[in-house]
């Protein structure tokens, strides 16, 4: 089996082909589309990431953060500080206990958050329009499925 990329494999080739294979490059063609789109909006996949956590609620403690996103340390206050830099988000130490940081969306944040969230909408509109509703949901079903299954045996 012969190709470069995941659009060129043949019914055939799709039989023989891992599915880990397909599914890591489907991720990585996602990926890359979506950060050509997101240098519209001047972010990353990973501040778009911290954005839309961010944005589900007023404010939250960064360590909250961490813990969602599954990062910890030096690499989330390195990418809550280049947000804050774009002035999407504020961070401050937590009244509570100062040692902690609180971060809070900004409106600019939330603007953001809602034009990247309709970029994606669009993107996923335009790949999606051969396929139904159902089809679509039972795909993300399936989806959400399989990464049970893989977080089954890594446990």
């Amino acid at each position: 089996m012969k190709f470069r990329n995941i659009s060129d494999l043949s019914n055939e080739d799709l039989k023989e082909a891992p599915f880990e294979f397909l599914i890591m490059k489907l991720n990585d063609i996602c990926l890359v589309s979506l950060n050509r789109k997101l240098k519209e909006l001047d972010l990353t996949i990973n501040q778009a990431n911290f954005l839309v956590v961010i944005n589900t609620e007023e404010k939250l403690p960064q360590s909250y953060i961490s813990q969602l996103l599954n990062i910890r340390g030096g690499s989330v206050t390195k990418a809550l500080k280049r947000l804050e830099a774009k002035e999407l988000v504020k961070i401050y130490p937590n009244p509570e206990n100062k040692s902690k940081n609180i971060v809070e969306i900004t409106n600019k944040g939330r603007k953001t958050t809602k034009e990247f969230k309709t970029m994606i909408e669009n993107l996923e509109n335009e790949i999606f329009e051969k396929y139904s509703d159902e089809e679509k949901e039972k795909l993300k079903i399936m989806l959400r499925d399989i990464a049970k299954g893989y977080d089954e045996l890594n446990y």
